[in-house]
């Protein structure tokens, strides 16, 4: 049977309301419990999903608060069981004597990180995507963060692959007559209707496949890294940006060796600009460690910034300069060549800012619906299947069955995407992220 469990949904401490969650079968007999009703089961409600004004009791008959009581009915929840909402005064000893008299029931706990949200899939409340999406929903700081995980929540990953998976099941149907029927079947109309529906599939998968990054980034925040030799103003710049002192500044070379972080809300933009240590030949084996986790980690940002006086120069930074890159004199706010960048006055930050939004306001039009690594490798597996059959099909060099079994492969990658197989393994990683309210 389904545990009853229950939680804070709401952050702890001092505020206006914090509500607490139950669900499960014993929902209705515990509520019953906190109200001081002597026969829970013919509580006093008038109507389900309707708000009502109560005090809440302990077990042993202590008022503790007064608050709104909601009830939602098994199948009409968002966890698909019964369940319940107490909207109480956010009061530290509010929250813990109510929670205390729940778990000294004996019949309900305290519920484990996402364990609402699992209940609502198990019900079919939600899908794996939706909870994804959720899952994303709930850490967003941007708007392009929320419009990503909103979209992926309202199911739109969950129709596409629904689409790729009928269209597939649709070829296979073909390919399957040809082997029960392969004397009423014209193969070489079968091979041609094949190989274009194959395509079409294909194409929109690559799509899904080079989007990935772009959607990837907008999930995580797209990484601005900061590069140049020690004393350029890469810390100062990162400070200037932050408006408050996040990096030490110092004459002495080598003070940066850690990679520093800023979250950054570009107009709805995420970005995360690394202040990274600076690339010098050292002896010091502490710095040395710095400046090769700079260089790995400049090699997988989105855009380098590179603090130089000389483009060669970068050369020496064990980089190798590609289009998107952007070069600036440091120190802008003395004499020099331009476009220049000053972290002391803040010269050049609006054109810096304005460049980085272009760039990525390009790469979230180009982002995909495929947001994960899983999914990524779910993809790649089926083009790889995609691609071998095409080939049998086009050299005429192959079997209906061993097509089939390709298909069926393919067919099984797609309900990996939606969560079909290796749902636990799935759930662990997501619910990893999410509070013990949701």
């Amino acid at each position: 049977m389904s545990a009853t469990i229950f939680a804070l949904s709401t952050p702890p401490g001092i505020s206006a309301v914090s509500i607490i969650r139950i669900s499960g079968p014993d929902t209705f007999r515990a509520v019953g419990r906190l109200l001081g009703l002597k026969k829970p089961c013919k509580m006093v409600f008038s109507q389900l999903r309707k708000v009502h004004l109560r005090k809440i009791f302990s077990i042993e008959g202590r008022l503790l608060d007064e608050g709104l009581v909601i009830l939602f009915k098994k199948g009409r929840s968002f966890t698909g069981e019964d369940m319940a909402e107490l909207q109480l005064h956010g009061s530290h000893i509010v929250i813990k004597t109510v929670l205390e008299s729940l778990t000294s029931l004996g019949y309900a706990r305290l519920a484990k990180p996402g364990e609402f949200t699992k209940k609502a899939l198990e019900n079919n409340r939600l899908s794996i995507s939706e909870v994804e999406g959720l899952s994303d929903l709930l850490v967003a700081e941007t708007e392009a963060q929320q419009e990503q995980a909103l979209n992926i929540y309202s199911g739109s990953l969950s129709k596409k692959i629904n689409s790729w998976k009928e269209r597939t099941t649709k070829i296979l149907s073909s390919v399957e007559a040809a082997i029960d029927f392969s004397d009423e079947v014209n193969s070489d109309s079968l091979v041609n209707g094949v190989i274009h529906d194959l395509k079409i599939l294909e194409t929109e998968l690559v799509e899904e496949k080079e989007g990935f990054k772009s959607a990837e980034s907008i999930r995580g925040g797209f990484e601005v890294a900061l590069v140049g030799k020690p004393n350029v103003g890469k810390s100062t710049l990162l400070n200037g940006l932050a408006k408050r002192k996040l990096a030490i500044t110092s004459e002495i070379t080598g003070t940066t060796r850690d990679i520093i972080e800023l979250r950054y809300n570009l107009d709805g933009l995420p970005v995360t600009f690394l202040d990274t240590a600076g690339v010098r030949h050292t002896d010091d084996e502490v710095e040395k460690i710095g400046v090769s986790n700079s260089i790995d980690r400049v090699n997988n940002s989105d855009v380098r910034v590179f603090l130089t006086n000389d483009k060669e120069e970068i050369r020496s930074f064990g980089v190798k300069y590609v289009k998107s890159d952007i070069v600036l004199r440091p120190k802008g706010d003395l004499p020099g060549s331009e476009p220049s960048i000053s972290g002391k006055t803040g010269k050049g930050f609006e054109v810096l800012l304005e460049t980085l939004k272009k760039t990525f306001s390009d790469k979230v039009r180009k982002a995909s619906n495929i947001t994960r690594t899983r999914h990524l490798e779910k993809i790649i597996s089926c083009l790889d299947h995609l691609r071998t059959i095409r080939v049998y099909m086009e050299e005429k060099n192959y079997e209906d069955e061993i097509i089939a079994e390709e298909l069926r492969t393919i067919l099984r990658n797609f309900d990996g995407l939606l969560g079909v197989v290796n749902t636990e393994e799935i759930l662990g990683e997501i619910f990893n992220s999410f509070c013990i309210g949701k």
